[in-house]
């Protein structure tokens, strides 16, 4: 995301998680000793009244707020379109909104996608030709969040990944959509990205769709149980709209696994940004996921199903007709990390599986809910990283009711990997370089009921800026109780 995109994006999230910044009135310096806990909990106190949260501290602007046409929100994508202007495209459970951000002091909503059927919690832009486009989802998460006029649950509109045209900003029009029988609850989370093969390279996208567990799936069937739907956003079918094409799924490990509750929250997909040759990852494609107890997941997708191969549209129309066995293509497990903190002191890592199944928590150390690898290589040589840059990832935690803390987020170095010869088999290695809670965190706990969830870290980005030649300072952008940096 370019840095203009990434600047209104942080507006508008800090628009709307007002909940738990720092007294901009009392605070006049960036020191943690200073900052007034924003973590309020006292008796009383209405979370639900937006007065009772006007915190902030005085490096951060607010600069404007839209009460939009609908409530609900959900993801967000920022985007520069082809007609000059720059727009918001924001999920609301039953649509997404479209803004016009292009003057964020005076944003206007120009048109309410409205989606009927189950929840549109995540939202992918991308442009084509031209074109420009929406990937979201339905899912069942809360059928009175629904209009329950519109039909049956198990009805495949109920449970789809959805194809949206978005270039004429005040009326977006419905394309297509994929519907996965392996995964009846529908798609919660998604990700878009073009993946390049050939010679000449032929670049195309891709959709990467997480899906929630679910009790009837039999992995022994090959079904990717709580796994990743891969598919390609095909743009040369046989007529003369985009179609969506499964072309198969990546799944965890599960004999790297400690068990637990383990299903892919979110995801992100990344070509390896090294610029060694010599690296066996240069030149390849890979998907960094949350996977809940299973911790971060890496996934090979370099060899996915692609127009540049021969007989990819035969495969393709097999994976279209939902059949699964057909659909034969399962990504490669290249890495995992899983060591989580040991914040009880017990010498395991905490989580439900530990032998004191309390330290678990509500997933304080071991929810992890969102994974983000850093878009490139960092020199960390002025730390006594060494000399060669790293890579490293950004996962963070869910955290649905504790009795203390809120939630912790890691840094990790990616770099490692298993063998370096060009051509050979590898797995990352990856260990923790640090991990952070909100600083007052331990002070607080998550209650249960309508309040679960509250002060958790949620999401997260990662936005770097250039030093006029002296490398890059990088910030952490977070969701967790409200908007931090």
């Amino acid at each position: 995301m370019q840095s203009k995109e990434m600047f209104l994006a942080l507006c508008l999230v800090l628009a709307s998680m007002l909940s738990g910044c720092l007294d901009g009135s009392d605070n006049t310096e960036n020191d943690l000793n200073n900052m007034v806990d924003p973590l309020v909990q006292d008796e009383g106190h209405n979370h639900r009244n937006a007065s009772e949260h006007q915190l902030w501290t005085e490096n951060i602007e607010f600069v404007s707020y839209n009460e939009l046409t609908k409530p609900g929100n959900a993801e967000i994508q920022v985007a520069e379109s082809p007609d000059g202007n720059t727009y918001a495209y924001q999920a609301g459970w039953k649509g997404f909104h479209i803004i016009d951000v292009t003057d964020p002091s005076n944003t206007t909503v120009t048109a309410w996608y409205n989606d009927p059927y189950t929840q549109v919690l995540d939202i992918k832009y991308l442009q084509y030709n031209g074109r420009e486009y929406i990937i979201c989802q339905n899912q069942i998460v809360d059928s009175g969040q629904s209009d329950p006029n519109v039909g049956e649950w198990d009805d495949p509109a109920q449970v789809s990944v959805n194809l949206v045209d978005v270039t004429d900003k005040k009326d977006p029009q419905w394309i297509d959509s994929w519907y996965d029988i392996d995964h009846p609850s529908g798609p919660h989370n998604l990700y878009t990205y073009m993946i390049c093969k050939g010679v000449p390279e032929r670049c195309e996208w891709y959709i990467f769709v997480a899906n929630p567990d679910y009790e009837d799936c039999d992995i022994g069937t090959g079904d990717a149980c709580g796994g990743i739907t891969i598919a390609h956003l095909n743009f040369d079918a046989n007529s003369d709209l985009p179609r969506i094409f499964k072309v198969g799924e990546a799944e965890v490990s599960w004999e790297t696994t400690r068990g637990g509750w383990i299903y892919i929250h979110d995801m992100t997909v990344q070509r390896w940004p090294g610029i060694d040759e010599n690296d066996p990852r240069f030149g390849r494609t890979f998907i960094y996921g949350a996977y809940w107890e299973a911790g971060l997941r890496i996934f090979d997708v370099s060899d996915v199903p692609h127009p540049a191969d021969p007989g990819y549209y035969a495969y393709a129309t097999l994976c279209y007709t939902h059949a699964p066995v057909s659909c034969t293509y399962r990504a490669e497990e290249v890495g995992h990390w899983m060591d989580f903190a040991d914040l009880n002191g017990d010498g395991e890592p905490d989580s439900s599986t530990a032998s004191n199944s309390s330290s678990v928590n509500g997933g304080r150390a071991s929810y992890i809910h969102y994974a983000e690898p850093y878009p490139v290589m960092v020199d960390g040589s002025h730390l006594g990283m060494g000399e060669e840059p790293i890579h490293m990832t950004f996962i963070a935690t869910e955290v649905l009711e504790t009795t203390n803390g809120t939630g912790l987020s890691y840094l990790l170095d990616t770099t490692e990997v298993s063998c370096m010869t060009p051509g050979c088999p590898f797995t990352f290695q990856p260990k923790l370089l640090s991990g952070w809670e909100n600083p007052f965190g331990a002070d607080h706990h998550i209650p249960g009921g309508e309040e679960w969830l509250l002060f958790s870290p949620h999401n997260a980005d990662t936005v770097w800026f250039d030093t006029s030649g002296a490398g890059f300072t990088w910030a952490i952008i977070t969701q967790a109780s409200g908007f931090w940096m």
